[in-house]
């Protein structure tokens, strides 16, 4: 069962929204933690844009060099988006640039996450027809003058004189 009773922090913004009807206000540390948050929209917004690159140019090394710093990124905006959804929540006008880039980096990792699936099921291929073709020139078990296989039910049957 959730607990229905407000956060601390929910309390705090219901309280700011009493005092302005223009919207929260916000303190210094609200303002730090939207900056750190837009600065790590920024900077995954980048990096997503390097990757995608990176892919379409053929440089695939690239994309597992980017791999921990996107996983970095990404684990710092999850972290930061309780505190910044209340000020989203509050108001559709507050945080206009902020939303934009949100939108903006929605986008992009969708296209990221499209590449990626993409190079995946390539390399899934090429690992089956590398399979398809050992498979087809590998000398597994008897063949006969046709170069077909020969089984007990195909063909004569091959003994081994262990009689000397």
């Amino acid at each position: 069962m959730a607990d229905e009773t407000p956060s601390r922090f929910r309390k705090r913004m219901q309280a700011r929204r009493e005092i302005s009807a223009e919207g929260p206000v916000l303190t210094e540390q609200d303002d730090a933690n939207l900056a750190a948050f837009e600065a790590n929209i920024d900077a995954t917004l980048d990096l997503l844009h390097e990757e995608i690159a990176a892919v379409e140019a053929g440089h695939l090394d690239r994309v597992t060099e980017l791999y921990d710093r996107k996983a970095d990124l990404l684990k710092r905006i999850e972290l930061k988006i309780p505190v910044i959804e209340p000020f989203l929540e509050a108001s559709e006008d507050a945080a206009p640039a902020l939303r934009e880039k949100l939108r903006q980096l929605k986008t992009a990792v969708q296209d990221n996450s499209v590449l990626l699936s993409r190079m995946s099921e390539a390399t899934r291929e090429i690992v089956r027809e590398i399979e398809k073709i050992r498979n087809r020139h590998s000398l597994d078990g008897l063949y006969g003058k046709s170069g077909k296989p020969v089984t007990g039910q195909d063909g004569p049957q091959m003994h081994i004189d262990r009689e000397f």
